[in-house]
């Protein structure tokens, strides 16, 4: 079972490294128009889908497909999708500390909610005050102390919440699924590749419709940067995925956040020595206490 977790940990980080430089290198210089996010999804959906296809042809193992997986690969696609597009509706709006706080959290309790009566799945003791002292390190972590909560956003919020949750939710859930067909994890990554790929033709097309070949042009370092992107969240993707169907999401969701925050924090401080006030300091070291008590669990 450790070394379960050790791959988790390992997929956990390189989403954080991911995050931090290439597609924060990619975001530099493309920006963060609808133009821009077209074309790294699209690139991103082709590259995740190829490098799980490579190692099925490498592995002489075939491309699984069901009716199951694909709706599911659907599923979490779209809710991505409304995840990303209702956050750069809130960021608009100046709320991105209080939109952090209502992604984290919520994914963290409904997450774990879905764990213990969906999936039948144990928490102890231990395990609920670590989720308890991983709340209070988001709130300390994620507060800046200049937003203020707008109520007329709350419905917004609250779908942010839902897509941002669900998404884990139905990755853990294919993966433990025994009620319908489903298939592998590398054919899964395939699909999800394939189906992201698909969708987001469909936006690059109107864009050229609209605004002619401009509708998509990107420069070709921001391309470079989005395929390097592509490869460590598709192959971080991967191994979430094949650790979902071995490790309970009542952990691995706290683990995830506590270890996030943390990453998060040291991160940005050694490559762009970015400081925390005293207050993000003490959420980060909450959020560490809150990951090794899952650890000593």
């Amino acid at each position: 079972m450790a070394t379960y977790y050790l791959i988790h940990i390992l997929a956990l980080s390189m989403t954080q490294a991911n995050g931090l430089l290439f597609m924060k290198k990619f975001q530099l210089v493309a920006g963060t128009s609808l133009r821009s996010s077209t074309v790294y999804m699209i690139i991103n959906g082709i590259v995740s889908a190829i490098v799980p296809l490579a190692v099925l042809l490498v592995l002489g193992k075939p491309l699984q497909v069901t009716l199951y997986s694909l709706i599911m690969a659907a599923a979490i696609v779209l809710l991505s999708a409304v995840d990303t597009v209702l956050k750069l509706k809130a960021y608009e709006k100046g709320q991105m500390a209080i939109v952090n706080i209502f992604s984290i959290v919520g994914t963290l309790i409904l997450s774990c909610l879905w764990g213990v009566f969906v999936l039948h799945e144990s928490l102890s003791v231990l395990g609920m005050l670590a989720i308890a002292v991983m709340l209070v390190a988001v709130l300390l972590v994620s507060r800046t102390g200049k937003s203020k909560l707008d109520k007329r956003l709350l419905w917004i919020y609250l779908m942010i919440c839902i897509a941002a949750s669900f998404v884990s939710i139905f990755s853990k859930q294919h993966q433990v699924e025994t009620a319908y067909a489903t298939v592998d994890t590398l054919s899964f990554s395939v699909w999800l590749g394939v189906v992201r790929t698909v969708l987001f033709s469909f936006v690059a097309l109107g864009l050229m419709i609209k605004n002619g070949k401009e509708g998509i042009r990107t420069p070709k370092a921001a391309a470079g940067y989005a395929v390097w992107s592509s490869l460590v969240s598709g192959t971080s993707y991967m191994l979430t995925l094949f650790t979902n169907a071995f490790l309970p999401i009542v952990i691995t969701s706290p683990l995830g956040v506590g270890f996030g925050i943390v990453m998060s924090a040291v991160l940005p401080w050694l490559f762009y020595k970015e400081r925390l006030n005293k207050r993000q300091l003490l959420g980060v070291v909450l959020a560490l206490a809150g990951t090794l008590l899952f650890v000593l669990v």
